[in-house]
C-alpha cells in the first residue's frame, strides 16, 4: 500500500450513468497490482476518499470504473486531462485462483462487472465464459473488454433491449452443465449472489463473490464495511470487506 500523486489522462463516458477514469503516477510506476483490488481516491469537493476498483491497469496506468451515484461521482465527471489526485493503492486481496481452476465464469452485474475484466490478463492461458447484466441497452459497457479474453461473453438487460431478455444468472443456468466450470468469480447485487452461491451448492462449484459494501476509511479502521462472515465451528464473526476482502469465498458470506 502507497499513497501515490496522480495525473488524470482520460475521462470518458461508456455508458449512461458510466464512466472510465485513466490516470498515471506522476512519481513512479504503480506496484503489486492484482485483478479484483481496489485503491481509496480523493474525489474532487469530498473530505473522505472513495474507493473504486482496479478496472484495468499496467505498471504505468490505471483505470477506474464509476457510476454516477451522487455528489462525488458527479464531480469526477467533470474531470480533465492534466489533473491531480491523491490515491492510495493497491487495497485490498483480489481474485487469487488456483491451478485446478482452468475453466472459469466471469458473472457481472453492472459496474460489478469492472473488477472481472482483468482475471484473464492475471490468469491467462484458461478458459473464461463471461456473463454480464444491465438494466437496459444505454447502460451496457466492459463487452469489448470481456470479448477479447474470453471463449464465450453474453450479454442480458432487464427489458431485453440488448443481449437476452432477463438476468444473467438465468442466461449462466441455461449453459452451467454445459460448461462445468472449476469456478465462478462474481461481482454485482445481493440477488446475483444469492443466485451464485445455488449454483455453487447444487453443482458442487467454488464460488468467490467481490462485495459492494460502503467504506469510510479503506484500511480497516473505521468498521463501516464489516460484513458478516460464517465460522467453521457454525459461529459468526464481523470481517471488514476492505481489509479483509473485497473478495470471500462465497460459502462463507451470510447474504
Amino acid at each position: 500500500m502507497k499513497d501515490y500523486t496522480v495525473e488524470v489522462t482520460e475521462n470518458k463516458k461508456i455508458a449512461d450513468g458510466l464512466y472510465e477514469l485513466t490516470f498515471a503516477s506522476t512519481d513512479c510506476g504503480f506496484e503489486g497490482l492484482h485483478c479484483g483490488k481496489f485503491l481509496h481516491m480523493e474525489v474532487p469537493g469530498k473530505l473522505l476518499r472513495r474507493p473504486f476498483c482496479l478496472y484495468k491497469f499496467s505498471e504505468t496506468s490505471i483505470s477506474v470504473a464509476y457510476a454516477v451515484v451522487g455528489d462525488g461521482t458527479r464531480n469526477m465527471t467533470f474531470l480533465k486531462r492534466g489533473d491531480r489526485l491523491k490515491v492510495t493503492l493497491p487495497l485490498g486481496n483480489g481474485w487469487n485462483l488456483e491451478e485446478k481452476h482452468k475453466k472459469i465464469v466471469l458473472l457481472g452485474g453492472g459496474v460489478g462487472c469492472a473488477p472481472l475484466a482483468y482475471v484473464p490478463v492475471s490468469y491467462p492461458n484458461r478458459k473464461y465464459y463471461a456473463y454480464l447484466g444491465f438494466a437496459d441497452k444505454s447502460k451496457v459497457a466492459f463487452e469489448h473488454e470481456f470479448a477479447l479474453r474470453s471463449e464465450k461473453v453474453v450479454c442480458t438487460t432487464d427489458n431485453g433491449s440488448y443481449g437476452v431478455k432477463g438476468f444473467p444468472t438465468q442466461a449462466l443456468e441455461k449453459d452451467l452443465k454445459e460448461i462445468n466450470p472449476d469456478a465462478i468469480l462474481v461481482c454485482g447485487p445481493r440477488p446475483m449472489l444469492k443466485a451464485a452461491a445455488r449454483f455453487s451448492l447444487e453443482h458442487n462449484i467454488p464460488a468467490y463473490a467481490s462485495t459492494e459494501e460502503r467504506m469510510g476509511c479503506g484500511v480497516g479502521a473505521c468498521l463501516v464495511c464489516a460484513c458478516a462472515v460464517k465460522q467453521k465451528d457454525s459461529g459468526t464473526v464481523m470481517k471488514r470487506a476492505c481489509a479483509d476482502g473485497p473478495v470471500f469465498g462465497l460459502e462463507e458470506l451470510i447474504l
